[in-house]
C-alpha cells in the first residue's frame, strides 16, 4: 500500500523550477510593456527580499535596472532598513529611500491615542495586542479584532463597541490602509517617470485571509508571488540565498515595533497555509487536523477567508507554479 503524502510533504516546491518560471514571468511582462526594468517596495522582510531576488536574476545582465525603494515612516524599524539596504547592496540594485512620514501626518494618521502610545512606549505593543485580542475583544464584540475590521465594524452593535472599535481597530487599520495607499502611489509615480514595470511582493496566504490593504501596495495589476503560500516563499528564499537574518524574521507589518502579522491576523501562516491548501485543492481537513490544526481552527481561518472576499476583487497578474494550479488571471481567492 502506498503511504499517503503528508500536507507538509505536498506543499514542497521544486525551487529551481518555480524560480525559473518566476524569472521568465518578469522577464516577458518588462518585454511586452516595453519597458526599461522594474520597480518594487523593499521592506527589508521576506516577501520583498525574496522578489528582489528574483528580479536581479531576471535583469542579471543588468541588476541595476531593479529599482528598489524603502519607504518607512516614523514607526518603522531601523533594522528594516539595514536590512534592505544590505539586499540591494548585495544584489547591484538601485535604492533609494522614501520618508513617507510626511505624508501619513497630514492624513491626521498619529492623532490617535492608542497609536501615540505605540510611538512613546513600543514595549506596551505587545500588551496592548494581547489584551485585545484575549480579553476586550472576545467580551465585547466575541471576535478577534482583525475579524471586526474585516466585517468593516458590524460588531459594533452599542455606544461602547462602537467606541472601543473607533479608539482601538480602526484607528489602527485606518494607519495600515494609509500606508499603504501612500506607498502604492509613489510605487505608480516612480514606475512612470522611470519607465519601470511595477511588481509586487504579496504571497497567497495574505491574499486568503485579506491580510492586505484593498487598492495598496500589495494589491498590485503585476504581482510575483501570489501563487506561493508563505512557507513556499520561505522554501524559495532559502534556495535563492536571502540572508539568514531576513529568514528568521518574523512577518511583520512594520507599523508597531515587536508586533508582527500573526500577532494581529490571530493565527500563525504555518495553520493558514495548511487551512487555505486543503480548501484550494479540494483535500480532506483530516490531512490538517493530522497537523496541529484544531477543528475550531479550520473552521475559523476557513470563516476569516469568507470574510475576506470583498477584499479579493482586483484582478492580479502572476505566474503559474508548481503545485499550485491557479490561472495567470483570476481573483485571488479560491479557484
Amino acid at each position: 500500500m502506498a503511504v499517503q503524502e503528508s500536507l507538509t510533504e505536498r506543499m514542497i516546491i521544486d525551487c529551481e523550477k518555480v524560480a525559473n518560471i518566476i524569472i521568465k514571468f518578469i522577464r516577458k511582462k518588462i518585454r511586452d510593456e516595453g519597458k526599461d526594468g522594474v520597480v518594487l517596495g523593499l521592506s527589508g522582510g521576506l516577501d520583498s527580499s525574496t522578489v528582489a531576488f528574483l528580479a536581479a536574476r531576471a535583469m542579471e545582465e543588468d541588476p541595476s535596472k531593479v529599482h528598489v525603494l524603502y519607504l518607512p515612516d516614523r514607526d518603522s524599524e531601523e533594522k528594516f532598513q539595514s536590512y534592505a539596504q544590505e539586499v540591494a547592496q548585495e544584489l547591484g540594485l538601485t535604492f533609494k529611500t522614501v520618508v513617507i512620514t510626511e505624508e501619513v501626518e497630514k492624513q491626521d494618521i498619529y492623532k490617535p491615542f492608542i497609536l501615540k502610545i505605540t510611538n512613546a512606549l513600543p514595549f506596551l505593543n505587545r500588551l496592548i495586542t494581547w489584551t485585545s485580542n484575549k480579553i476586550i475583544y472576545p467580551l465585547f464584540f466575541k471576535e478577534l479584532p482583525f475579524i471586526v475590521t474585516l466585517k468593516k465594524g458590524g460588531s459594533t452593535k452599542n455606544f461602547l463597541t462602537r467606541m472601543i472599535y473607533k479608539v482601538i481597530a480602526s484607528a489602527i487599520e485606518e494607519g495600515f490602509n494609509t500606508r499603504h495607499r501612500i506607498r502604492r502611489k509613489i510605487l505608480e509615480e516612480y514606475a512612470a517617470s522611470h519607465n519601470l514595470l511595477l511588481i509586487g511582493c504579496a504571497n497567497r496566504s495574505e491574499s486568503f485571509v485579506g491580510w492586505f490593504v484593498k487598492d495598496g501596495v500589495d494589491d498590485l495589476p503585476v504581482e510575483t508571488i501570489l501563487g506561493l503560500y508563505k512557507n513556499q516563499v520561505r522554501q524559495l528564499a532559502r534556495y535563492l540565498e536571502v540572508p539568514e537574518k531576513i529568514l528568521g524574521e518574523a512577518p511583520s507589518p512594520d507599523m508597531f515595533k515587536k508586533i508582527g502579522d500573526e500577532d494581529i491576523i490571530g493565527y500563525s501562516y504555518e495553520k493558514i497555509d495548511k487551512v487555505a491548501y486543503v480548501l484550494e485543492n479540494g483535500l480532506n481537513p483530516q490531512l490538517a487536523f493530522a497537523e496541529r490544526v484544531t477543528p475550531k481552527e479550520f473552521e475559523e481561518i476557513k470563516r476569516i477567508h469568507t470574510l475576506s472576499e470583498w477584499k479579493r476583487e482586483n484582478l492580479h497578474e502572476f505566474p503559474d507554479v508548481e503545485k499550485v494550479p491557479i490561472a495567470k488571471k483570476v481573483k485571488a481567492g479560491l479557484t
